[in-house]
């Protein structure tokens, strides 16, 4: 099953969408609208703003749903104040400052707006401890608006030497793996399953929505959650190496059990089409919405795509350019999500001990006697 094209232009009709951290109305009116145009699936906004699209089969256990999460967010500018000519902004999220050079282009826009209302260049940044905190940007043409948002001055989406680039995608483009598999449950409508799409806000700056989300309840104590995240490209996780198991991040390790049914799922998909690729890595380039969850006492763990440009920092920096992801790590991401969403029974660890173990476990018994085990004590 491979309808890239589709998944493409699921694609691109999020990362067109402008968003920053608290100002993600455009993303999540995106994600409704999809939502809203496919029999099958169910939408709303729970009281923090996250979105939550639901697919819930006959007979599905509504209470234990496999939920997919992503932000809507991505590293930005908030503008705080304009005289003149001059916008003073406020950076949402993580960069170092080093990256931010001055003559940097940037897009102003108006909060609900698509277009941009204005241009400009970076003057200056301001820094603590390395990390951008804020800068001044000098219009040049068009206008900035105090309570507006600023972007860097990059395309929406572009498939550039077989990779998707983009001004965002993380998290957007983990966002559209997650609308293509619930796409696909919404065309084939099978019973017993229960799958979300959990698009959280303003992960960037301490993952508020996911926060609220829990406390909420919006995602019910006894679910399965899947992050679905862009993550840095590392040395021993490249881009080109297909869709990612994640073992943890750079602040935990997920669910062993969920994440042993990842890799015995991935495994599945590999062995009926060699084509398929995955990795499983840790990928501790950063923290991802699975270690609050699993914080939280939740069964999380997560998938990532391989992503250059972290942020918008050039790989080879300083400086800024648009993220980007490899194609065919991203259809990869889309075949196992739709994969796991389709038949969640390969997340069931079951009881027995995979095949690796019970090989050694024969062995052990063979080597070094049968004896009885000791009784249990109470």
């Amino acid at each position: 099953m491979d309808r890239r094209e589709t998944w493409l232009a699921v694609a691109e009709g999020l990362l067109s969408q402008p968003t920053a951290p608290l100002l993600e109305e455009l993303p999540a009116a995106a994600v409704l609208a999809f939502a809203e145009a496919r029999p099958g699936l169910s939408a709303g906004r729970d009281a923090a703003g996250n979105v939550v699209v639901r697919y819930e089969g006959e007979g599905a256990d509504l209470d234990r749903p496999l939920v997919f999460v992503a932000h809507l967010d991505h590293p930005g500018f908030a503008v705080r104040d304009v005289a003149g000519d001059t916008a003073t902004l406020e950076f949402r999220g993580g960069l170092a400052a080093a990256d931010a050079v001055p003559g940097s282009p940037v897009q102003f826009f108006r909060p609900g707006c698509a277009d941009a209302i204005g241009h400009g260049e970076l003057v200056a940044a301001e820094a603590h401890e390395r990390r951008l905190k804020g800068a001044t940007a000098r219009v040049v043409d068009g206008a900035a608006e105090p309570g507006g948002f600023a972007m860097w001055r990059f395309p929406g989406f572009a498939v550039v030497d077989d990779r998707i680039s983009g001004r965002v995608c993380d998290d957007l483009l983990g966002a559209a793996v997650v609308l293509c598999a619930l796409d696909e449950l919404a065309r084939r409508r099978p019973a017993g399953t229960a799958v979300w799409g959990l698009f959280t806000r303003a992960e960037e700056i301490g993952f508020l929505g996911a926060l609220e989300a829990i406390r909420l309840r919006t995602v019910p104590p006894r679910s399965r959650v899947l992050s679905l995240e862009c993550s840095k490209a590392l040395a021993d996780a490249p881009q080109g190496g297909g869709v990612i198991v994640r073992v943890g991040d750079r602040t935990s390790i997920f669910d062993p059990g969920l994440t042993a049914a990842l890799v015995r799922a991935a495994g599945e998909v590999a062995g009926a089409d060699p084509a398929f690729r995955w990795q499983r890595k840790l990928m501790d380039g950063g923290t991802c919405e699975a270690s609050v969850f699993c914080a939280c006492g939740y069964q999380a763990s997560g998938l990532a795509l391989p992503l250059g440009n972290y942020h918008n920092g050039l790989d080879r920096g300083p400086g800024i350019g648009p993220e980007h992801v490899r194609v065919d790590d991203y259809v990869a991401g889309v075949r196992l999500a739709t994969e796991l969403a389709l038949s969640p029974h390969l997340l069931d660890g079951g009881d027995e001990p995979p095949a690796w173990l019970r090989r050694h476990q024969d062995r052990a018994r063979a080597e070094l006697g049968a004896g009885a085990p000791a009784a249990e004590t109470v």
